[in-house]
């Protein structure tokens, strides 16, 4: 995480001129010294407590003279620490925080506090004062080793008790006893669970708090010493009395005496806000202590970390509910789960979005949650704009695991996504209040704020039940005064303060995702295989989903589709349940549902598109049995299908282009339209018989295949390919091969060896006329000793007319001591990858984030799509099916990795695409092939090829299509659109019927505009990377 430090030095506090200074001020101070460590005037007199408390003033003749007004020397506690009044140096050893702030709140236990005559002091070991009769000093941490034997001996002289405690040796409790030992000894402390005694030492570490910020604010300390001296030391007496409310009384006036200080120097209000954290894991009782605290918080919770709770401890969040109602609780969030987001495909990310609200508002009374924010990295450009259309209004841009993020100087921007859309943004990281460490800095912290934003903003977040011990001090200092800062609620904060003018719009490249890690350190048996395998299920059940609009469309054809109760369209439990497996992980489970929902709505579809045999078909010769082939994807390619009920090649006629009898049956080569289908007979009477063996469109000789858009060369050495091109160029544009890192290593000449890849064998599968197809076989073996760490088998296929070369890698015999070796990582140095080579140097990579391409020159170009290779006017697209992980080597070579960690999966899917204008479209064709399904009739009515939405405009995909039900006006269709070559973009959506009406909403069906209805055209404009949500009323 990069963080943005403060290059302005921390200046020393000037030293008063004169010994009558302003209020405050010291008597005598060493040039070394900041002010604020010698506030050291004399109380002002006052009537002192019977010395027996609970007995009343006895009638004298001549009452006993003030004891305020001692006679000999001052009583008084000097704590002596390292690099007081200076902000300390990374890192600060946990121990020694610990010990600095209970040595400097200790002194402030009433039982001391009521003994002394001034209130406590703290000075730098370094510069130390001069040792006065009547002090105690106390030396803790690093500046016992510090001090100098002349002062120790000086102090000795004066009979001045020296007392050092290095880290760990004592807690505040100790220290105050091992003071109070030292002042009178055999006192006692009193009880050590009493309230009014935490409530004192927390005004001793705001005291010490207060201090430090005025010398980083580079002001003078202002604060009135005698008025604080007066009414601590009076309020400690009043509790040595047994007077409570006289001690709360003087307590509050001390704490108002240090606010007023403050606002000398920062007259307005600073905020903050203290983030908890809350996941599914958290226990039940978890929110106990803030709910009891009654202090202003916010509980950073994803969805399901809220119905985690409400199952565990249902108490607590009605609790929660009540604080909410009262204004000092906030709940903020965002999607379902923490997932890996910024790698995951818009349509799951948009569920978790959807589940996410739904189950906000089922847990917190209909609330809905408006500040946007995770615990885990979920970082990326266009976040911004998912979370707007969700009715969020606020963000946190941060992370609180690991990965890289851009951090601006100021604590709150308008974070905007490409397409124009903005949150206001918390952006700079909060402390961490479950460490030590945080007590010495927190008031530096604090002044950089003040200093350099329009709104002084400190933050603080830990899990509910882990907290340091100085913040539960630091949380009683605001239940007196706004000593340092008021807190306030996540929520509150952005209704209180103005709204920021300045724009943070990061680019991809400037964030660093740390799934992989993670994934790998937390022992996930497929950190790598189980993304790809997701981005698979995601693009079927989206695929199913438009299968069921399409028969939702054509409900007039054949039986009408029932309704479910809510009333919701026909199929949504199913679709829900599918959805709810999948994107919580239970991949298995899902895969059933989404196998089971796949079939019944391609034969619900097909059934409406081509009606059985004995309704009638419209057709005249060439009816009978065939396979309907459906594209439910906008755009329009051309695609391999099987055919299972041909029985051989059929003739290349009509959408097909050619067709091969393969081991798997027939497969035909397929021209569609966006949305659009095909059907091909199977009674071929009268017709041209297929073409069998070699064409000229494909072709496979010797270790070459090549169609008429690509050329590919197997490496008769390695087994890898030697070469990728376009047919008739001379230089290759890209090469391949399987590596193995993390294993190099120098031989006896001092060279460095890495893992070789060797080919055992070479076999051409297919040679046409539709597919060439062909096989290597292989061993990679260690650097030094040659033995084999893994074998593989890589297939390649080319179709006739596609300009997609399909790769698949399958890896089987590996070492089990290397698969040993790199099972806890570090996953992006110990790894096997799928290495890319390509000769340009100067060559632009450009990678996409949901579906859309910017350039990016990181060393971890992490896409679960494409990555762009342009050169020369050529451009090469790697298409990674769900591969999310690469790793740059120098300027000419990326790493995908396919096995890290404890990596299950064996068998991979990846694709190279030449000069394609927009290769998103290629990765939706590699990941949702289409539907195959035989019917006994055919042709459709309308021919038998045709499409049923129309969408006129290239870089604008259709991630899903859904049917809805619109109250009072019936049913329809949303259509989720993206842009995604960044630029505005005026379209039309036609369909198949006439639409009645149309118009864009968000995705919680708020609307946003009403569209224009031409015919059977929908008239859109979209701003550049514009995610939207068209919802269409057919008639």
């Amino acid at each position: 995480m990069a963080n943005d430090p403060d290059d302005r030095p921390d200046k020393p506090t000037p030293e008063p001129t004169a010994a009558d200074g302003p209020p405050g001020g010291p008597s005598e101070a060493t040039a070394a010294e900041p002010i604020a460590s010698e506030s050291n005037p004399e109380p002002s007199p006052e009537p002192e407590p019977s010395p027996e408390p609970g007995t009343g003033p006895e009638p004298a003749p001549a009452p006993e003279p003030a004891p305020d007004e001692p006679t000999g020397p001052k009583r008084r506690v000097v704590v002596m620490i390292a690099d007081s009044g200076r902000r300390p140096e990374e890192p600060i050893d946990e121990a020694e925080a610990a010990i600095v702030w209970a040595a400097v709140s200790a002194p402030w236990h009433p039982a001391i506090l009521s003994r002394l005559d001034v209130i406590p002091e703290v000075e730098d070991v370094d510069a130390p004062g001069t040792p006065k009769p009547g002090e105690v000093r106390l030396i803790a941490g690093r500046g016992v080793g510090h001090l100098n034997y002349g002062d120790r001996d000086q102090g000795s002289e004066v009979g001045v008790p020296v007392l050092m405690v290095e880290a760990g040796e004592a807690d505040r409790e100790g220290l105050a006893r091992l003071i109070l030992e030292a002042i009178e000894p055999g006192a006692d402390l009193g009880p050590a669970d009493d309230p009014t005694v935490r409530d004192f030492f927390a005004l001793g570490s705001a005291r010490w708090w207060l201090r430090d910020l005025t010398i980083g604010m580079e002001h003078v300390d202002v604060l009135d010493a005698e008025s604080l001296t007066r009414e601590a030391i009076g309020g400690a007496r009043a509790w040595a009395s047994g007077d409570a409310a006289g001690a709360v009384n003087r307590l509050r006036a001390s704490f108002e005496l240090l606010t007023e200080a403050r606002e000398r120097f920062y007259p307005v209000d600073s905020f903050l806000v203290d983030l908890h954290l809350l996941d599914a894991s958290s226990p039940a009782g978890a929110l106990a202590d803030p709910l009891a605290a009654r202090a202003p918080f916010t509980l950073l919770a994803p969805a399901q970390a809220i119905e985690a709770m409400a199952e565990k401890d249902p108490d607590a969040i009605a609790r929660l509910r009540v604080a909410i109602d009262e204004g000092w609780a906030d709940v903020i969030g965002g999607p379902y789960a923490e997932t890996a987001e910024s790698l995951r495909p818009i349509e799951t990310i948009l569920w978790q979005f959807r589940e996410g609200a739904a189950t906000y508002r089922r847990h917190l009374d209909d609330r809905t949650v408006e500040t946007l924010a995770g615990r885990r990295f979920a970082l990326y450009p266009a976040r911004p704009q998912v979370a707007k259309r969700f009715g969020f209004r606020y963000g946190l841009h941060l992370a609180f695991d690991d990965g890289t993020f851009p951090i601006p100087r100021e604590s709150k921007r308008l974070w905007e996504s490409p397409e124009g859309a903005n949150l206001e943004s918390l952006t700079r990281p909060p402390l961490a209040a479950d460490k030590a460490a945080t007590a010495l800095t927190l008031s530096w912290e604090l002044a950089k704020s003040m200093r350099d934003d329009h709104v002084a903003t400190l933050g603080l977040v830990h899990w509910p039940d882990r907290v340091s011990d100085w913040y539960l001090d630091f949380r009683r200092v605001a239940s007196y005064s706004p000593v340092l800062a008021r807190w306030a609620t996540v929520g509150d904060y952005f209704h209180l303060t103005d709204r920021p003018y300045e724009v943070l719009r990061p680019k991809l490249d400037q964030y660093a995702p740390p799934y992989l890690e993670q994934a790998v350190r937390r022992g996930d048996p497929s950190p790598i295989g189980r993304r790809a395998r997701h981005a698979r299920l995601r693009a079927r059940l989206d695929r199913a989903d438009g299968l069921r609009s399409l028969a939702s469309a054509l409900d007039f054809v054949g039986d009408p589709l029932p309704n479910e109760d809510g009333p919701s369209p026909a199929g949504s439990s199913a679709f829900a349940e599918a959805d709810r497996l999948l994107e919580t992980g239970k991949l298995d489970e899902a895969e059933a549902r989404i196998t089971a929902i796949e079939a019944r709505w391609a034969a619900e579809a097909a059934r409406r598109v081509v009606p059985p045999a004995a309704e009638g078909n419209g057709a005249g010769s060439g009816s009978g049995p065939g396979d309907l082939v459906l594209n439910p994807l906008s755009i329009p390619r051309r695609t391999s299908v099987l055919l299972p009920e041909a029985d051989g090649p059929i003739p290349a006629e009509g959408p097909v282009r050619t067709s091969q009898f393969t081991a798997r049956g027939t497969e035909a080569v397929v021209t569609l339209a966006g949305f659009g289908f095909a059907w091909l007979p199977r009674n071929r009477a009268g017709r041209s018989p297929a073409p069998e063996g070699p064409s000229e469109t494909v072709q496979a000789r010797g270790r070459v295949l090549r169609n008429e858009l690509i050329s590919v060369e197997f490496d008769s050495a390695t087994g890898g390919l030697r070469s990728v091109k376009a047919p008739g160029e001379g230089e290759p544009r890209l090469a391949q091969q399987l590596v193995i890192a993390g294993v190099s290593q120098t031989d006896k000449k001092g060279q460095t060896r890495h893992s070789r890849m060797i080919g055992d064998s070479f076999e051409i599968e297919y040679g046409g006329p539709a597919l060439v197809q062909a096989v290597s076989t292989g061993r990679i073996l260690h650097p030094i000793e040659d033995r084999p760490l893994a074998r593989f088998r890589q297939r390649c296929r080319l179709w006739s007319g596609r300009p997609v070369l399909e790769l698949e890698i399958e890896l089987d015999e590996l070492d089990e001591a290397w698969l040993a070796s790199i099972a806890t990582g570090p996953a992006w140095s110990r790894y096997l990858a799928c290495r890319w080579a390509w000769p340009d140097a100067n060559a632009t990579l450009r990678r996409s984030s949901l579906l859309g391409l910017e350039a990016t020159t990181a060393d971890r170009p992490e896409t679960a799509e494409v990555l762009d290779i342009t050169a020369r006017r050529q451009r090469t697209a790697l298409l990674f099916g769900g591969l999310a992980h690469h790793q740059r080597h120098g300027q000419r070579m990326l790493d995908t990795l396919l096995l890290a960690g404890k990596e299950s999966e064996r068998t991979f899917h990846l694709g190279i695409a030449l000069d394609l204008e927009h290769p998103f479209q290629a990765a939706l064709d590699l990941l949702s092939p289409p539907v195959v399904v035989p019917t006994a009739g055919g042709p459709p009515r309308s021919g038998p090829v045709g499409w049923f939405f129309l969408l006129d405009a290239k870089t604008v995909a259709v991630t899903r299509v859904e049917p809805v039900l619109i109250e009072g006006e019936g049913r329809g269709l949303a259509f989720h659109l993206l842009e995604t070559a960044g630029r505005s973009v005026r379209c039309k959506l036609r369909l198949f019927r006439e639409p009645v009406s149309a118009r864009q909403t968000d995705f919680q069906d708020e609307r946003i505009v009403e569209l224009s209805v031409q015919g059977d055209a929908v008239q859109l404009d979209l701003t550049p990377h514009e995610l939207a949500r068209v919802v269409v009323t057919l008639g």
